[in-house]
C-alpha cells in the first residue's frame, strides 16, 4: 500500500506545481498586458495611391506607428500622432487641410504633379519618407521617435527628429516642462554641458560660434526624450545652426541628471 500511495504523492505534487506555474505566468501576462501598449508599423508607399497607378509620382515611403486600440489610452495617442505625421506636409511650401494621413498624401501628390505641369523640363522630384519607433516604455511613460525628410524642390530638402513623451495611462502628452522638478536647474546644466561639447568659452555670447539661439541666450530644443537610462536633447536643423551643421544633440545619464527630473521621468 505504502509503495502505492508514494507515486500518487508525487503525481499530485507534480501536477499542483504545474497549475502554480500556469497562474504564475497568467499573472506575469496580465502585468505586462496592463503596463505596456502594442502597437503596428503601417506603411505607404506611392502603390497605395490610384492617382500614381498610371503616373509618374513623388518618392514615398511613409511608416509610421498605430496603436492598438485599448480604451482611450491607444486612441488618444494615435489621434495625436496622425495630426504630428500630417504636420511634417506643412514643412513643405503650403500648409495642409488634410484630414488623415491618405488625404495628406494626396495633397503631396496633387501638388508634385501641378509642379510637373508648370516645369515639366525639371529634373526636380518631390519625396517624403517618415520612420517611427518606440524608445521607451513602462507603465507611466511612453516615448516616441520620429524621423522625416521632405524635398519638395529647392537647393535641398528638410529632415528632423521629433521625440513625444506620453502618459501611458492617459496617452495624452507630456510638455516638457512637466519632465523636470526643476526646469530652470536643467537648463543651467545644459548650457554648460552644451558650451564643453561645442567649445564656446564660459563667459563668451552664446552664439559666437555662429548658433541661433534667440536674443543671444541658451534654450532648451523643443525635442527632448527620456528613456530608461538617459535624458535626450536634440536641435535639429535651423533650430540652433545652420543647415550645414546638421543636428546638435546632447545625452545625459539619467542619474547624473535626476536631482532635476519628476517622478514620471525616473522611473
Amino acid at each position: 500500500m505504502k509503495k502505492l500511495l508514494l507515486p500518487i504523492l508525487a503525481l499530485g505534487l507534480l501536477f499542483g506545481s504545474c497549475r502554480d506555474e500556469k497562474k504564475e505566468a497568467k499573472k506575469n501576462t496580465n502585468n505586462i498586458e496592463e503596463t505596456t501598449l502594442g502597437f503596428a508599423e503601417v506603411g505607404l508607399t506611392p502603390n497605395d495611391f490610384s492617382a500614381c497607378k498610371d503616373a509618374d509620382c513623388p518618392r514615398i515611403r511613409l511608416n509610421y506607428l498605430k496603436f492598438r486600440v485599448n480604451g482611450e489610452t491607444a486612441k488618444t495617442i494615435n489621434e495625436y500622432n496622425e495630426q504630428q505625421i500630417i504636420k511634417i506636409f506643412s514643412n513643405a511650401e503650403a500648409d495642409t487641410d488634410a484630414k488623415n494621413i491618405p488625404a495628406a498624401l494626396d495633397e503631396f501628390i496633387a501638388d508634385y504633379k501641378n509642379f510637373k505641369n508648370d516645369f515639366p523640363d525639371s529634373p526636380a522630384g518631390y519625396e517624403v519618407e517618415t520612420s517611427q519607433n518606440v524608445i521607451h516604455q513602462n507603465k507611466k511613460l511612453l516615448v516616441l521617435k520620429t524621423e522625416f525628410y521632405i524635398f519638395t524642390g529647392g537647393a535641398h530638402g528638410y529632415g528632423a527628429t521629433l521625440y513625444e513623451n506620453f502618459n501611458a495611462k492617459t496617452g495624452e502628452v507630456i510638455k516638457n516642462k512637466d519632465l523636470f522638478s526643476d526646469m530652470a536647474g536643467f537648463k543651467n546644466f545644459a548650457e554648460k554641458e552644451f558650451r564643453k561639447k561645442f567649445k564656446v568659452p564660459e563667459g563668451d555670447n552664446i552664439n559666437s560660434k555662429g548658433f541661433f539661439f534667440e536674443n543671444d541666450a541658451f534654450a532648451l530644443p523643443e525635442n527632448i526624450a527620456i528613456t530608461e537610462d538617459d535624458v535626450l536633447l536634440i536641435y535639429n536643423q535651423y533650430e540652433a545652426a545652420s543647415y550645414a551643421e546638421g543636428q546638435l544633440e546632447l545625452n545625459f545619464p539619467k542619474d547624473q541628471v535626476s536631482q532635476w527630473l519628476n517622478d514620471i521621468a525616473l522611473n
